[in-house]
């Protein structure tokens, strides 16, 4: 059959597909997991496009997943799984799908006679949510009152069937109902905003401050009635931005300073105008009319900054105007992850957190331990609940490894050699025990899951528990320095001269000879040190000072030394026995000093005084990093203790989630796994390119009941991997230590704690917290990498002889980009020597693969919200 030509809403939609470098980060666009099933009914986006249709399949190309739908219009377009915004499954019979074909053009009677009768279910499905639609509009009731914060200047969410519940006449929550409220909230653009990571899995929005709705329709206002004080504040702004450029050359190597600028009067017309530009620059999915935009362009393109106006042009403008610092960290500012942007000292919610502590530790100190009342919400365990069935491991040495300055130290290892057995020996992993203070009903606790994380940024980190009780009483070493035992719940395991983990417990134990050393000590003491693991581009070859050693007796070498051998024999005997494999690339790793990194308010708009800079190192850590070395022995040993985390719950029948994750799916070569694990190098890794080119569909780790395979782990099916090790700084281990506390507690016991049905229930909160976690901590990198770069490029005196990595700069090609005709459009690139990557528009005529190497420049740094850094071709 010939090709018929593209329609309107076909050319619209493969036009929008060409801006997916500006619209989507790379482990979204390609996230092998969550795609619909054949048969659901999608509602897909892009830029100002829009869609919606049933799901037909599914492709994979040059390593990055597609989704194909059939339109309305009859046409099969190709997208992406983030482009979906709402989806019904099984609103076609899957076998109807995939009768239907997936080309632009069937090919056979059966795939003509499979699409006609899907676009006549299409046709009906939109009928009844058009009906459903007028249905709302007639019930006339305004949302946004109803569901706005109490608080003006605070932002509230609601999902789209409890906004369905308040609009709808119907209290059947049918899926037209539901389709026709996501698109009622999609039009009101001024008071709902898709929340950038829940919107797909939980159909949350935000919704907007009543504040913020306000300014912004006060300034447009101004802006539509030609107002005098728009041109006002545009000169002052012209003034200060001169000023404040000049300052920002005149200290570029400065310390950071900021003071308020009290010599500057704004008037109320120039804060709105502030505050409105100010809000407009959120992190968002260009996905609708964007109601600040015309604002955004009117007043920047009176100021005369940019032909184009974007997010990293209305960045740098509130950096001149000092409404921001020029170190401000954008991602961590993000409302959605309502992270306290105070100084510690003067936080409302660290006060009251330390409050909290001072009475409990008060309390402790003094109360009756058999005390049998009721616990409150504030209270803390007055006595351990385990504390009779600790094992004292007496003087037997601990060591804490971690980086310099790290806080949060919640694991140590010790090591008992077997003397009957020589070659074999007892490895101890001594986890911090939060779980002996805090009870799983502690506002301590419910405020631990829903932060999910500690929060590591590079300029500043968020606990998860309160700081002034890890820091005096659960980090390891807190309690020791005093002369006090640690309480911890120890995760032990048997290694036999053959490297089998031959046996294990788990008990809840008391240590008290901490040694605290960090991993560049380690490294030099064992004389594992590699130089090329990491690398900083940007400093003077030859310059580089080693970081400082600290000296251990013989006694604790010998120690390490020992453990170094058990675990290692124990990590290539897993990797002997496994099919899995590791593949990474060079990342760049930012080190910011002073630390933590305190920015403008959010709270005032009041303009500031900057001089200076903080102090940067920019280092590339290889991907071999956490394979060799300390880091190696650490990593190793958590994995194990897990394992027997596993082992130990699955033997006593107690319900725990477990990480797993299936092997690679070979869609191109059926040998493709076999021929990479040939390539395996000693440490487990395959080059990362060679498994872009073998075209596999690696499952997305999923949480489970059953002691199930974590391929990537190499830890097979029947075992099972529990995270336990990292109670200070993850909540899911917190849940963990809770159930394996009431099973030492009640040997034999057929309940638990937490029942298999909440824990299924909590399972896809942990899956959205660590999708949420891993998007945010690369935004942050990246943005502080790029922040980095574009200083680089700027600096009004770079001075004589300056190390340029810049200049020869070479790319490889990690992924394609392809428009919505499937052409290339765009590539991918990391360069190695900077261990980020770029975004380089396809050359005209020049096809370029996954690996390929390239010479390019940097064309522009991109800050704001999104970083990105723009190439091309030398």
């Amino acid at each position: 059959m010939p090709a018929r030509p593209p329609t309107r809403e076909l050319a619209a939609w493969q036009e929008a597909m060409v801006d997916v470098a500006v619209e989507l980060d790379e482990t979204e666009a390609s996230r092998a997991g969550d795609m619909p099933i054949l048969g659901t009914y999608v509602d897909i986006r892009r830029g100002l496009t829009s869609a919606s249709g049933i799901v037909l399949g599914h492709a994979l190309v040059d390593n990055r997943n597609y989704i194909l739908t059939l339109s309305l219009t009859g046409d099969v377009l190709t997208h992406y799984v983030a482009d979906i915004f709402f989806e019904v499954p099984q609103m076609v019979p899957r076998e109807l799908a995939a009768r239907a074909g997936i080309t632009q053009s069937p090919n056979r009677r059966t795939e003509i006679n499979a699409r006609v009768e899907i676009l006549q279910r299409l046709r009906n499905i939109e009928r009844l949510i058009s009906q459903s639609y007028c249905a709302i509009g007639s019930r006339n009731i305004a949302l946004y009152p109803r569901v706005r914060s109490q608080n003006p200047d605070e932002w509230s969410t609601i999902t789209v069937p409890q906004a369905a519940r308040i609009i709808a006449s119907s209290d059947d929550m049918d899926p037209y109902t539901l389709l026709a409220t996501h698109r009622y909230l999609m039009n009101h653009t001024v008071e709902f905003v898709p929340h950038l990571s829940s919107h797909r899995a939980a159909q949350v929005w935000t919704v907007r401050p009543q504040s913020h709705a306000n300014k912004l329709v006060a300034v447009t206002d101004l802006i539509h009635q030609s107002s005098p004080a728009i041109d006002s504040f545009v000169s002052k702004a012209r003034t200060i931005m001169a000023a404040n450029r000049k300052r920002s050359e005149e200290s570029w190597n400065e310390p950071p300073t900021q003071e308020l600028n009290t010599d500057i009067r704004y008037t109320r017309e120039d804060r709105m105008i502030i505050d409105v530009l100010h809000h407009s620059l959120h992190a968002r999915r260009h996905v609708r009319a964007d109601p600040y935009s015309p604002v955004v362009t009117t007043i920047l393109k009176k100021l005369e900054v940019a032909e184009l106006i974007d997010n990293a042009v209305l960045h740098q403008v509130l950096v001149d105007l000092g409404r921001l610092a020029p170190w401000d960290d954008l991602v961590s500012r993000r409302s959605d992850l309502d992270l306290d942007q105070h100084l510690e000292e003067k936080s409302p919610k660290v006060i009251a957190e330390n409050r909290i502590v001072q009475q409990n530790m008060t309390r402790m100190a003094t109360a009756n331990t058999h005390n049998d009342n009721p616990l409150g919400l504030e209270d803390f365990y007055l006595r351990d609940p385990v504390e009779h069935l600790r094992h004292d491991f007496g003087d037997l040495p601990v060591y804490v490894v971690d980086d310099i300055g790290a806080e949060e130290l919640d694991d140590g290892l010790s090591i008992e050699p077997v003397p009957s057995e020589p070659g074999a020996a007892w490895i101890h992993v001594h986890v911090a025990d939060p779980t002996a203070i805090i009870p799983p009903t502690h506002v301590f606790a419910q405020e631990a899951r829903k932060m999910g994380f500690t929060a590591y940024f590079v300029h500043r980190s968020w606990p998860m528990l309160p700081k002034s009780l890890t820091l005096s009483k659960m980090s390891l070493g807190s309690n020791s320095s005093s002369g006090q035992p640690e309480r911890v719940l120890t995760f032990s395991f048997k290694v036999d001269n053959a490297g089998i983990m031959v046996d294990y417990q788990v008990r809840a134990g008391l240590v008290h000879n901490i040694i605290t050393v960090d991993y560049d000590s380690v490294d030099h003491l064992l004389g594992s040190v590699r130089n090329h693991e990491s690398f900083r581009p940007f400093a003077t070859p030859g310059l580089s000072s080693p970081p400082p050693v600290t000296s251990l007796s013989a006694e604790h070498i010998n120690n390490l030394r020992s453990i170094t051998e058990a675990i290692s024999r124990h990590r290539q005997r897993n990797l002997a026995s496994s099919k899995c494999f590791y593949t990474a690339l060079p990342k760049a790793k930012i080190t910011v000093s002073p630390k933590p990194l305190i920015g403008t308010s959010l709270d005032r708009s009041d303009p500031y005084r900057f001089r200076g800079f903080p102090s940067l190192v920019y280092e590339v850590v290889g991907q071999q990093m956490q394979s060799s070395g300390s880091r190696m022995i650490i990593s190793e040993c958590m994995k194990a203790a897990c394992r027997v985390a596993s082992r130990w719950s699955s033997e006593r029948g107690v319900p725990m989630l477990r990480r797993s994750s299936k092997p690679p799916v070979c869609l191109g070569d059926p040998q493709a796994v076999r021929k990479l694990l040939a390539m395996r190098e000693e440490d487990g890794f395959v080059d990362f390119y060679a498994v872009q080119r073998s075209k596999l569909f690696i499952p997305a780790v999923e949480h489970t009941l059953e002691p199930a395979m974590h391929w990537s782990m190499g830890i097979p099916d029947g075992e099972g991997y529990i995270r336990v090790t990292s109670p200070l700084r993850r909540y899911n281990d917190l849940v963990a230590h809770w159930q394996i506390k009431h099973a030492l507690l009640n040997p034999g016991t057929t309940t638990s704690f937490f029942s298999p049905t909440w824990l299924e229930e909590y399972a896809p909160e942990i899956k959205k917290r660590e999708k949420e976690y891993k998007r945010v901590e690369r935004l942050n990198s990246d943005f502080w990498s790029h922040l980095y770069i574009k200083r680089f490029m700027d600096d009004p005196r770079p001075g004589p002889g300056r190390h340029d990595p810049l200049r020869f700069l070479k790319a490889t090609v990690s992924s394609v980009r392809l428009d919505g005709t499937g052409m290339p459009n765009s590539f991918v690139c990391h360069m190695p020597t900077l261990g980020v990557l770029g975004s380089l528009p396809a050359p005209p005529g020049d096809a370029l693969g996954v690996g390929d190497v390239v010479q390019v420049r940097v064309r522009n740094v991109e800050l704001g919200p999104q970083p990105q850094l723009h190439l091309s071709l030398k």
